[in-house]
């Protein structure tokens, strides 16, 4: 079924790639939790993630901007903190500015714009240099 039929059906999770290996599913540990950036403004709530279930990792949340009245996806590679009210990043408001907005669908291209605007390395860039290091434990 398509991204776009799957929606309609108003299911709890939405495969949003081609491939059917990113979901957006709710989340209810972080649910409504606020964005906090690292220069402490407050962006909007987490609404929803979105989870990679082949590597067991949620890769993103869903959080809506307030200011910009838009969703965007913020990694969960630069989340620094996590209370029972916010959810804090290494990320400025500068970064969270630049970002496109989440418009449910992914694609490799969507990521890369998501990484640049963050000026940071993307998480496959990340797991494939983890995955050449040697092991120390020999």
């Amino acid at each position: 079924m398509p991204v776009a039929d799957v929606r309609k059906t108003k299911a709890t999770v939405v495969p949003l790639d081609p491939d059917a290996t990113l979901y957006e599913t709710g989340t209810r540990e972080v649910w409504q939790s606020r964005l906090v950036t690292s220069d402490g403004q407050e962006i909007g709530p987490v609404i929803r993630q979105v989870v990679e279930p082949g590597m067991y990792t949620i890769r993103y949340f869903v959080v809506y901007d307030l200011r910009e009245d838009r969703h965007v996806l913020v990694p969960t590679n630069t989340v620094t903190d996590i209370t029972s009210t916010h959810v804090h990043t290494n990320v400025t408001l500068e970064h969270i500015r630049q970002m496109p907005a989440f418009c449910h669908e992914m694609t490799r291209g969507f990521e890369e714009t998501v990484y640049d605007a963050l000026d940071r390395t993307p998480h496959w860039v990340e797991e494939a240099w983890m995955q050449t290091c040697p092991d120390d434990t020999e």
